[in-house]
């Protein structure tokens, strides 16, 4: 699957995930959609940027990767998560809109598949990309696993 430039913009102004949202979740080794300070700030090893594109990655050498999409293409990062869990089953875990999950778009990327919902106790408190905290978007948001049965599970933001 080859997709073009990603670039940034104001319309995809990017939120980053706060370590204490993906710490709950334990290490990962790989993040498709990401800096190199958020990837270092995470301790993710292996990670894409927008210059490397996660989309033309090769995603089967991880076998746990954490995926925070750029908002424009959350659906071509959950088509290629889809892609990469039926390969090899590893675990992924994709944070989203929780408007995402009511999408017919979503259904279709994920039929036959099923989801482990992890629903946070009130918004995350994102950062914006110069590093400002407490920026949360005008959203609640929801992390889900990609897996084979269907899963719901709440938890605490502290």
């Amino acid at each position: 699957m080859s997709k073009g430039a990603i670039t940034f913009n104001e319309e995809n102004f990017e939120y980053y995930t706060p370590k204490s949202i993906v710490d709950i979740f334990g290490d990962f080794d790989y993040d498709p959609a990401t800096t190199q300070e958020q990837a270092d700030y995470l301790n993710i090893p292996k990670y894409d940027t927008i210059e490397t594109n996660g989309l033309n990655s090769d995603w089967t050498p991880y076998k746990k990767i954490w995926i925070n999409p750029p908002f424009k293409l959350k659906y071509e990062f959950l088509e290629k998560a889809v892609q990469t869990y039926k390969a090899v089953k590893n675990d992924i875990y994709f944070l989203s809109p929780i408007s995402f999950l009511t999408a017919k778009k979503f259904h279709k990327i994920t039929d036959g598949l099923g989801v482990k919902l992890f629903i946070p106790s009130g918004r995350i408190r994102f950062f914006n990309q110069l590093h400002h905290d407490n920026q949360p978007p005008a959203f609640g948001c929801i992390i889900l696993k990609i897996q084979s049965v269907n899963e719901m599970v709440f938890f605490n933001l502290g």
